[in-house]
């Protein structure tokens, strides 16, 4: 059986059409679906142009924010290939000159003169993502784009990311450096299930904080729940808000039943609640919490 094999005639016609013009997002959009009757080669191929699709979507989205920098000392050698601003501090080179504290003439390799640079600052970070099946078809599509603005913002930052439904799935780890594209791959490749269980998504991301903060102590990390604030397994995850350094809740869905489980967790993490009434606007909501939390 091959590709064309699997649809009826109607639904070959519109599928070899969507892909033949290059429609990528009514791909993406249907791709949960399509992937279930697709052989392994046409569901790789059908997935990469719903990531590229999605990719699109999330540049057209993101414009520019720049991140803080901080400030850094260090010889030659040791300075980052990414510093910016690079200049000749000298009097650290001064005190790190035997010859020249002591104020006698001395030539001093590049190697051995201190520089002060930049570098932009690197943000810990933990996304947790509602992957149920109140999240499936073009909502999926959508939080596939939300996570890609996240994703190009932050390409080289500690970056966690957790798919949870009635289990907590790990895309990518904190420490690991996967292409944005595998990551959304990841992501499109979720099974959607028939529960949701906030508690269990939440202790896994406090497992990420914590190894975070171990290697980046300095750096407060910044956890993001997208959730309707509903759950149907594990337990009332309120009491989980505290545990967390800055929790930010967006709130998805215009009811308002879960709204006051967002409002704890996001009030006791130190956070604040982003309500995305609808989800065609999350891209949007997710590109101001980011420029909130880079100014913060």
């Amino acid at each position: 059986m091959n590709f064309l094999d699997e649809y009826d005639d109607f639904e070959l016609d519109e599928a070899i059409s969507a892909f033949s013009a290059s429609k990528g997002w009514d791909i993406a959009v249907r791709y949960h679906d399509l992937k279930k009757r697709l052989g392994p080669e046409e569901r790789r191929a059908l997935r990469t142009v719903s990531v590229q699709a999605i990719l699109r979507n999330a540049m057209a989205f993101l414009g520019s924010a720049s991140k803080p920098k901080t400030t850094g000392l260090a010889f030659w050698p040791e300075i980052p290939v990414n510093a910016e601003s690079v200049e000749l501090d000298l009097e650290e080179t001064i005190s790190e000159s035997p010859l020249l504290l002591r104020g006698r003439s001395a030539v001093v390799a590049r190697e051995a003169m201190v520089f002060r640079y930049q570098k932009e600052r690197r943000f810990p970070l933990i996304i947790a993502l509602d992957t149920s099946l109140s999240m499936t078809g073009e909502k999926l599509a959508l939080t596939a784009v939300a996570l890609a603005v996240v994703l190009l913002q932050f390409p080289d930052d500690p970056l966690g990311i957790i798919a949870f439904e009635n289990r907590a799935n790990v895309l990518k780890l904190p420490d690991e450096m996967a292409p944005l594209e595998r990551v959304i791959e990841r992501f499109l490749d979720v099974p959607a299930q028939g529960y949701t269980d906030i508690e269990e998504a939440l202790k896994s991301a406090l497992k990420f904080q914590s190894n975070l903060r171990k290697k980046q102590s300095r750096s407060p990390v910044t956890t993001l729940l997208l959730t309707d604030g509903k759950y149907t397994a594990g337990r009332d995850p309120a009491y989980l808000g505290k545990k967390f350094s800055h929790l930010i809740v967006l709130k998805l869905g215009e009811e308002r039943a879960g709204a006051d489980l967002c409002n704890d967790l996001a009030s006791a993490g130190g956070g604040f609640v982003r309500d995305v009434v609808e989800l065609r606007t999350l891209p949007e909501a997710m590109v101001q919490v980011i420029h909130r939390v880079l100014r913060q």
